[in-house]
Order: structure tokens, then sequence, then C-alpha cells
């Protein structure tokens, strides 16, 4: 492997061994996944950035090709690392236990989520560190994260790139992405707020879905949606949840009262 080009000191050399412990485990707690990569040497790629900026959680989703030796290729001595890579088949189990879902997508619909940089988004990341477990998706090398979704993401991140030549790969928009939550976590003029009950974290995405198809369900029954009007307002009111971060009991009395509107109507979950 040719030598780095500069062998400079790393930046938070100074810090604190307090400063610096916190700064891991919230960094250890943030979860990259993948969404059908199609190339392992674009994953060793992402395994090296990762490795280079402190995150340690690494989720695949449909892999195209899984192989350890490209991957070591291209992230040498990263064998731990590997081994704590998660494989699945479906989206909605690698989210499941993830309290904040940001997708990274430079393509804007009408109905996307909020639009943040990775700067921007660095300190809402960091704060659901201190309760569970945030997710940033990246999608496959060649058309990115289609806009279903999307849609069911808290966020939607966007690296402002030039425009006459946005496109990133994978590694490269990985890199970018973790720098700048290394540097807020680093970063002790950023004060993160006190949890108001930590009894009772953001629900988790699987919690959150549920009762957002919940309330579809009863909506549904009791007929809310004119015709040719449920796709919008299911993402529309899915963004309006998401964007207010419910905590678990929150999406629970939310799930329940979908469920009982929806007896009323007779559907049963």
């Amino acid at each position: 492997m040719p030598p780095p080009i500069l062998d400079l000191p790393s930046p938070d050399a100074s810090a604190s061994p307090g400063q610096a412990r916190g700064s891991d485990i919230a960094l250890e707690h943030i979860t990259v996944v993948l969404v059908q990569p199609q190339n392992p040497d674009n994953i060793g790629g992402v395994v090296r950035a990762m490795l280079n900026m402190g995150l340690k959680r690494l989720r695949l989703v449909q892999p195209a090709t899984f192989s350890r030796e490209r991957i070591t290729a291209a992230a040498h001595r990263s064998e731990a690392f590997q081994a704590g890579i998660e494989v699945y088949d479906d989206l909605a189990a690698a989210l499941a236990d993830c309290n904040l879902v940001v997708t990274a997508s430079r393509r804007q619909r009408r109905l996307s989520p909020r639009l943040l940089t990775p700067r921007q988004l660095a300190p809402i990341v960091l704060e659901h560190t201190r309760s569970g477990y945030p997710a940033i998706l990246f999608g496959r090398e060649d058309w990115g994260l289609p806009g279903e979704i999307v849609d069911q993401a808290h966020y939607q991140l966007v690296i402002p790139a030039d425009a006459a030549y946005a496109s990133l790969n994978l590694a490269q928009a990985v890199l970018l992405t973790a720098y700048e939550l290394r540097q807020a976590a680093l970063d002790e003029r950023i004060s993160l707020p006190d949890l108001a009950d930590p009894a009772d974290p953001p629900a988790t995405d699987a919690e959150l879905t549920a009762a957002i198809e919940s309330l579809h369900r009863a909506l549904q029954a009791a007929r809310f949606y004119k015709p040719g009007q449920e796709p919008a307002k299911r993402i529309k009111l899915g963004r309006l949840l998401r964007r207010a971060t419910p905590t678990s009991s929150e999406a629970g009395l939310l799930r329940a009262m979908g469920y009982v509107l929806g007896r009323a109507f007779g559907v049963e979950e």
C-alpha cells in the first residue's frame, strides 16, 4: 500500500481522555446502511472510510457480492471490523432497532423529507446516539436510493457538491459524512440537550412504522383518502410523524389510537 501523502497528527490528539472516549461512544452508535451495494471494492472503500473516522456499525442490505478478500484489499487490517458487519435480506429488519433514519440522495422531490447537509445533520445524529442507534442509508452505486425509501426517512442528506459534476462514489459520500460527524463529536462547543426522559427514548423505526401503518389502516377504513390522493397523503402523514420524533411510548399511543379507531370501522390488525 503506498504511504500517505502527508503524515499529520490526529486532530483530536490533544483531546482529554474523557472527551475522546465520549466522542468514541457516540460515533460507535451510528449505523451506516448500504442498500444493495454492487461492488465489494466499494464496500471495502466504505469500511476504510468508517475506520478512518471511528464509525463501527455497518449493515449491508442485499449486497450483490460479499467478498472479505476484496474488502481487505481496500481496507488493510480491517478483519476485526469485518467480523461485525451485518448482512440483511430486508431493509425493515436492518432498521428495526434504529431511532433515526437518514437517507443520502441528491435527488429532490416535491415530497422529500427535510434536506440537510452533513454539517447540519451531525448534531441531530449525535443527539440520537445518546438513546439508541441512528442510521444513515446510502444507495447502490448506479442509481442510489429509490424514492419510496427516501420518503420514509426523518431527514434527507444532501452533499453540496458542484452541480456541474455532483456525482460522488460510495466511499467518498460516506467519508465526507463521517468526517462531519467526527468533527461535531470532537467539538466541545456543541452542547447536546439532556434527554427529557431517559426511560422513554425516541421510538425505533420498527415502532414508528407500526404506529404509522396502524393509523393508515384506520384512515382507510374511515374513507379518509379520496380517490387518487392516498399515496401523497400517506407520505405526508409519515413525514409529519417522523419529523415530530415521538418517543417509544408516544409511538405506542399512536398505534393504539389507530387500532381502536380501526376496530370502530371493523378493521382488525
